[in-house]
């Protein structure tokens, strides 16, 4: 079952039977967010990539969603894991900061300041994220890889579940916010 949610009142609701709010009314696609089902991505292993193809793929996926932070944050891990703990500190401080400064230059080009339209938007790029993975892993299935097929899951898994947090935490603060103003 697909099921949107309103940004408007946060009533969820069954989009196959209806794409206006029940609630308020709203039917307005911009306020209107569709979800997915979170319970269908299993966890799987890491794995490694063979096929040339499938590696542009993943590098094509990697370079539409990672930002220079996540770069970073993954020379801390390679340093944790040889034992260079002080070091891997280090740059993970380095990639929050790096984080911090790419916020405020989105926040600088005048991202919109309404909580809801930016929730959303990263509720929209999660969705995103979540196909282009699952694209990948049905790819690798077809050239039987996989490792990268599962490893494609488990970012999809990822994924749907930072999207379902995000919605929890958006359905609250849309409750939240229209008590106040009462």
């Amino acid at each position: 079952m697909t099921k949107m949610i309103c940004l408007e009142c946060g009533h969820e609701f069954d989009a196959e039977v209806s794409s206006e709010c029940p609630i308020c009314k709203n039917h307005n696609q911009e306020t209107l967010l569709k979800t997915i089902d979170t319970n269908s991505y299993k966890m799987h292993d890491l794995g490694v990539c063979k096929s040339e193809d499938l590696k542009k793929e993943v590098k094509n996926f990697l370079n539409n969603k990672t930002h220079s932070s996540a770069y970073i944050k993954l020379c801390s891990r390679q340093l944790e894991r040889m034992g260079y703990m002080h070091l891997s500190l280090v740059l993970d401080r380095i990639a929050i900061r790096k984080m911090e400064a790419e916020t405020t230059l989105m926040e600088a080009f005048g991202v919109k300041e309404d909580v809801r339209l930016n929730l959303n938007n990263v509720l929209i790029r999660a969705q995103e994220d979540i196909e282009f993975a699952d694209k990948i892993a049905k790819l690798s299935k077809n050239r039987q890889e996989e490792e990268i097929h599962d490893l494609m899951h488990e970012m999809a898994k990822t994924e749907a579940e930072n999207l379902s947090a995000i919605l929890g935490v958006l359905n609250r603060y849309l409750i939240e916010s229209s008590e106040q103003t009462k």
